[in-house]
């Protein structure tokens, strides 16, 4: 059975760090940058402040002899709703800036590849065939495949947070 207590605190606390996650994206758009590049990743930083201070809150005011299995589903939920409402703000901010920055993107991430193709190849990370299906493949991006990748990352990165938090924090 769903504890409301769980989901409200993971709403709460996952739509907060979503939020913040957001307004990382938002200021590297307005400042020329690309938004959907490396530097989105300083917008992870607030998702395992979220899960300790969702975890925190909730063993104060919900649940003093909080267990482990119930302190992995309060991370869980928090990393999911942050991850969730991260990856439908990021869709909807793709949809309204429309495909220039999509397009910057792009262009950004095929030059890191062509910087680095012969690199790539002689210590053979990539084949050549690897590396010119997934240079091939940036041209099919879309607004869905961006926002369908942040909802993976951020939640993987806010379940491990989940599960550190639940072992600080069990009884």
């Amino acid at each position: 059975m769903l504890d409301q207590a769980i989901i409200r605190t993971g709403i709460k606390f996952g739509v907060s760090c979503a939020l913040a996650g957001f307004l990382v994206v938002l200021v590297l758009y307005f400042a020329g940058l690309n938004p959907y590049g490396q530097l989105i990743m300083w917008g992870w930083i607030f998702i395992p402040v979220a899960v300790f201070w969702g975890l925190s809150y909730f063993k104060k005011f919900n649940d003093q002899q909080l267990s482990f299995m119930k302190a992995l589903k309060v991370g869980f939920s928090i990393a999911f709703y942050s991850a969730l409402c991260s990856a439908m703000l990021l869709y909807v901010f793709s949809i309204v800036a429309g495909f220039e920055p999509i397009q910057r993107h792009i262009t950004e991430m095929k030059a890191l590849m062509d910087a680095s193709r012969e690199a790539a190849l002689q210590s053979k990370v990539m084949t050549k065939e690897a590396f010119d299906q997934t240079y091939a493949q940036l041209d099919k991006t879309t607004p869905y495949m961006l926002a369908f990748d942040d909802f993976i990352k951020k939640f993987f990165v806010g379940f491990l947070s989940a599960v550190v938090g639940a072992v600080f924090f069990r009884k």
